[in-house]
């Protein structure tokens, strides 16, 4: 994943959509929890095996990150990081914890991210509208497993308000509390 013109290509692979986290060794549904990363949260996923700096992006200020965790556990299983825009949400970066790239513990962590932003713009009144930059090789494996579509042909993608209604049914229920 490289920046280009200050945003990044995203390249995480949707495994499934699944209604929260499924455990992979043994299919146990895992409820999640959606929090604000903090600098100690930084900090670990800088002494693990993550792929891209977080750190920068944690300290800019118009953009926010969230990550992702199984309930009662304080370990990451994904983050991603966006920001709002004037009219919809723009997903800067996205990654599954080491753990849940490859032999994977739990399964659904990409599209959970995805839909994390999709409720976060639809918070916001943007009706779910998301836009990101995918690689190349993922723009047919987001248009099918997201409904996103693809708006030009260096990448740019869109989630719009169908798809993002459908992707945060499966991922959130009425009520379901944030810890921001």
């Amino acid at each position: 994943m490289k920046e280009a013109n200050g945003l990044f290509a995203l390249d995480i692979v949707i495994d499934h959509l699944t209604p929260c986290l499924i455990k992979i060794e043994t299919g146990e549904v895992c409820e999640t929890e959606v929090s604000k990363v903090t600098a100690k949260d930084v900090s670990l996923v800088q002494l693990e095996d993550w792929n891209f700096d977080w750190q920068s992006l944690y300290q800019k200020h118009n953009i926010q990150l969230l990550k992702l965790t199984v309930e009662g556990s304080s370990i990451i299983e994904g983050l991603i990081a966006f920001e709002k825009m004037e009219g919809y949400v723009e997903i800067h970066l996205v990654e599954s914890a080491p753990t849940n790239v490859g032999s994977r513990i739990y399964s659904g962590v990409g599209a959970h991210l995805f839909a994390i932003a999709c409720k976060k713009s639809i918070d916001y009144g943007f009706e779910g509208y998301v836009a990101f930059n995918a690689k190349t090789n993922l723009i047919e494996h987001y248009m099918k497993v997201l409904n996103a579509e693809s708006i030009n042909a260096r990448g740019r993608m869109v989630i719009d308000e169908q798809a993002a209604l459908q992707l945060t049914k499966v991922y959130f229920q009425e009520g379901d509390v944030w810890n921001e």
